[in-house]
């Protein structure tokens, strides 16, 4: 093998020399600033993007809370109103209540007075009626006129009696 034999060290060790030299040269002063070039606008972009992220997030959380205090705001509105509709509720059903019972208490003044009304009527015709069968029935047994007035008399004497 040539690589081993001692009498090509030294042309090897030359090129040796000078391969890694230019390619050490080469890395230095043109791939590594490119690279370097590149992570840095790597890490400026990661940067920026990292800044910008965290600026949406403040402002997505400030939107959060407004719209959570809009929500909060909403429900305390709709408490109220629902609070508030229930009362205008309660006091119209009292009222209609109120009217309801005047209007059903004068109904019942109005029937009981046309009941009484109604009552009296009767017992005045019956009344009537048992004077002019009292008359009749007197007047036939007896064959004597008998005034209405005593006949009244006569009838009001037994109901006394019969109370």
């Amino acid at each position: 093998m040539p690589q081993l034999n001692p009498e090509f060290f030294v042309s090897q060790l030359f090129w040796l020399v000078v391969t890694f030299s230019f390619l050490l040269v080469f890395l230095w002063r043109v791939s590594l600033p490119r690279i370097g070039s590149i992570l840095e606008k790597r890490e400026k972009k990661i940067n920026d993007d990292i800044a910008t992220a965290k600026k949406l997030q403040e402002e997505a959380e400030s939107i959060q809370k407004i719209i959570e205090n809009k929500l909060r705001n909403a429900r305390t509105e709709t408490t109220e109103m629902i609070k508030t509709t229930s009362i205008n509720l309660q006091e119209k059903t009292a009222e209609e209540l109120v009217k309801f019972d005047k209007n059903l208490d004068k109904k019942i003044h109005d029937s009981a007075n046309n009941i009484e009304k109604n009552k009296s009527d009767s017992l005045n015709q019956i009344h009537d009626q048992i004077y002019e069968i009292t008359k009749l029935i007197f007047s036939k047994i007896t064959n004597f006129k008998v005034s209405n007035l005593d006949v009244k008399d006569a009838v009001t004497e037994v109901e006394r009696k019969i109370h």
